[in-house]
């Protein structure tokens, strides 16, 4: 009488697990680092985006960055605005503008964990980003350079110092 054979033995099954799990081990890190380029080239392709973009509204007026208002003042409530909206030549905030817009919307910094702070922006007049994440982008008010505000990613998009 010959017996049939119904299933897999424990060996089998062994044999299979430890298969898929030195395939996971070669795959998941792959997959891991492949987010972290992608996010890495996103973040260059925004900044350069964002760098030409302020570059162009300062010629469209008068050498002022879009972190100025119509009086020359700090405004820093406006700054993204400014970039995403039409405005006049003065930087004044207008639907009818002849300048603008530079962007359809903000960018997010892809390294910043905070839905909240991806998008937003710390100003201040220090040559590199502070890099602790407060924000998802950093804007040098005398330079009008902006950087990557997040404490890994973008290393290499830092300005250099003249």
């Amino acid at each position: 009488m010959t017996r049939r054979h119904h299933g897999f033995t424990l060996i089998e099954i062994m044999i299979v697990i430890m298969l898929l799990a030195i395939l996971a081990a070669m795959v998941v890190p792959r997959v891991i680092d492949a987010q972290t380029d992608a996010c890495a080239s996103a973040l260059e392709t925004d900044i350069q985006m964002l760098r030409q973009q302020i570059i162009v509204y300062k010629a469209q007026h008068g050498g002022n960055g879009p972190h100025l208002d119509a009086d020359g003042n700090l405004d820093k409530a406006n700054f993204s605005a400014r970039l995403t909206g039409k405005t006049n030549p003065n930087g004044t905030i207008a639907p009818n503008g002849s300048c603008g817009p530079y962007m359809i919307k903000w960018p997010t910094n892809p390294f910043i964990t905070s839905d909240a702070a991806a998008g937003t922006v710390l100003f201040g007049t220090d040559t590199s980003a502070p890099r602790n994440s407060t924000s998802g982008w950093y804007y040098n008010t005398d330079t009008c350079l902006i950087s990557p505000n997040s404490a890994t990613g973008g290393e290499k998009l830092d300005p250099k110092p003249d």
